[in-house]
């Protein structure tokens, strides 16, 4: 058997039992969309809150580290002797 006959596109009826049927994204029929509307608030547990908190908490940090490099840069805080 060739490659070629391996790789074909082949209609899902035609498939036997011992094979996966891999569909590509594209070619795959429309799924209807979830309505997440009226679901409301999700619960969180005490750890997942700090957990977010802290990771909220790292990000602010970090856009400000970048933001303090770019003014750094720009000369915005003086001549530096380096």
């Amino acid at each position: 058997m060739s490659v070629t006959n391996l790789l074909r596109p082949v209609a899902v009826t035609e498939v036997p039992e011992n094979h996966f049927v891999v569909v590509h994204p594209l070619d795959d029929l429309p799924e209807e969309k979830m309505n997440s509307e009226g679901l409301g608030a999700m619960p969180m547990t005490t750890s997942v809150r700090l957990s977010l908190m802290a990771l909220r908490g790292y990000l602010i940090l970090m856009m400000l580290l970048v933001l303090y490099h770019v003014l750094d840069l720009a000369g915005a805080f003086g001549p530096h002797a380096h």
